[in-house]
């Protein structure tokens, strides 16, 4: 089971669940082909203006960074926890893909939000230590140097039985969350891909007393699979000998405490400014992207961020995503919000060809044999999914179940969060303001502060 850090790349190999990165060494046809190693990253990206070949034992810049074990991968770099050896601390380096060392806006964004005045949410923006480059046989290669984390919500939930975070943990992460997005938001920068992957979980303090002896002894030494190629050639100049199965450094969802569940912000990678960028798609994982991404010919701003915001709540606070569909082709996702949330606007019903595979007109579910996909014909609308993917689980797992008062204000908040029109779509302060924030987000926050104080 692997783990992941603040600089977590694009968010594919990270939420298994919505992956489009193969999560094996490649098979394509055209291909250089290699003996299968399950959970690394794509070895055939191992090449002229790809990964950089590292090695557990490497020191970089100037061995000030002594690489101690492999914490994931992304599309487009490999995260490693290392040594700085200055300092005497641990710190994730984030190395770029050569092909996307010169345009990530990563850096940039994170160096001019260290520059800000400290605000609400500002904390779980991940400070920037160090950025520096290496050159190798596959090119030049960015690294970003940040504070390492422990897990990803969603690898969390995926060690646990039930996939559920306790109550007061859950209100206290989407809290934290909400005032993050709020700060970004200030700033004027859009996120661009909210979701479980890309929100992780701080290492305690007491890692950086760990030597590397003790940190082995801890959570297990570096695990490494042989590359070999299937014609039995060897391996071209640029190709590691060896890649590294990340490490498990985390605690199942359910077993996170009050108190322990301080959260960083990552991948900056798809972040952008609307004022000075106008971005017309969403890269975020398909079942969470907006719908103006496909419908609008405008540009997107603030508001995809709340759309895919509002689904990540409802993930962190559940045991089963908000939208769901085996294979989240752009028609199923349209008829997963549609199936939830209502009829699109009327342009949009118009521009959708499709719809009256799962649909009549009038926006009522008309499904036919072949388009069903095994749907039992019965709509299910917020309040129902609230109940089989929120209570039922919760009681299941013998958690305390959400009472009617805070599911009237959590519900309240999700579909302001989830107009289909982005211009009446809640803005971030006004989520962070919200009944439920005030209720119940805000104060189980400031009771995980003074447990975490005390």
């Amino acid at each position: 089971m692997s783990t992941f850090t603040p600089l977590s790349s694009d968010g594919r190999r990270w939420d298994k669940a919505g992956s489009s990165e193969s999560r094996t060494s490649s098979t394509r046809s055209g291909k250089t082909q290699y003996r299968l190693i399950e959970d690394v990253e794509d070895l055939d990206r191992y090449r002229p203006e790809g990964y950089h070949p590292l090695q557990i034992g490497d020191e970089l810049d100037c061995g000030r960074y002594r690489l101690v074990h492999k914490l994931g991968y992304g599309g487009y770099a490999t995260i490693w926890l290392a040594r700085d050896l200055q300092r005497v601390r641990y710190v994730a380096v984030k190395v770029i893909t050569a092909d996307s060392s010169g345009c990530s806006p990563e850096a940039s964004f994170l160096r001019s939000l260290g520059n800000t005045r400290s605000g609400p949410g500002r904390e779980i923006i991940p400070p920037l230590i160090d950025v520096f480059w290496i050159a190798g046989p596959n090119g030049k290669h960015r690294c970003i140097v940040t504070s390492p984390a422990q897990m990803s919500l969603f690898d969390a939930k995926e060690a646990s039985t039930f996939g559920l975070f306790r109550p007061k943990v859950a209100q206290s992460i989407v809290a934290q969350l909400i005032r993050g997005v709020a700060f970004l938001h200030h700033e004027n920068i859009v996120h661009g891909d909210l979701h479980l992957g890309n929100i992780l979980i701080q290492f305690p303090g007491v890692i950086d007393r760990l030597s590397t002896s003790e940190l082995y002894e801890r959570f297990g030494e570096p695990e490494s699979e042989a590359v070999v190629r299937l014609d039995g050639k060897p391996l071209l100049d640029g190709v590691p000998a060896h890649v590294f199965i990340p490490g498990w450094f985390g605690v199942p969802s359910d077993e996170i405490v009050l108190g322990d569940e301080k959260i960083i912000l990552s991948d900056f990678g798809e972040s952008f400014n609307p004022d000075k960028e106008l971005r017309f798609s969403s890269k975020t994982l398909p079942l969470l992207q907006p719908p103006e991404a496909r419908f609008s010919d405008e540009p997107l701003s603030f508001a995809a961020d709340i759309w895919t915001l509002a689904c990540t709540i409802w993930e962190i606070f559940g045991q089963r995503p908000l939208f769901e569909a085996f294979f989240p082709t752009a028609d199923r996702v349209t008829m997963e919000q549609v199936e939830i949330l209502g009829i699109l606007p009327p342009e949009w019903w118009r521009k959708w060809s499709r719809r009256l595979e799962w649909f009549n007109e009038d926006g009522e579910m008309d499904l036919k044999p072949e388009t069903s996909g095994g749907h039992d014909g019965v709509r299910r609308t917020l309040d129902k999914r609230f109940d089989y993917c929120i209570q039922e689980p919760r009681d299941e797992a013998g958690l305390e179940i959400v009472t009617e008062e805070e599911r009237r204000a959590f519900e309240g908040m999700l579909r302001s969060m989830l107009a289909f029109r982005p211009e009446e779509r809640a803005t971030a302060q006004q989520v962070l303001h919200s009944e439920w924030m005030k209720g119940w987000g805000i104060p189980a926050l400031e009771q995980s502060w003074s447990t975490f104080d005390s």
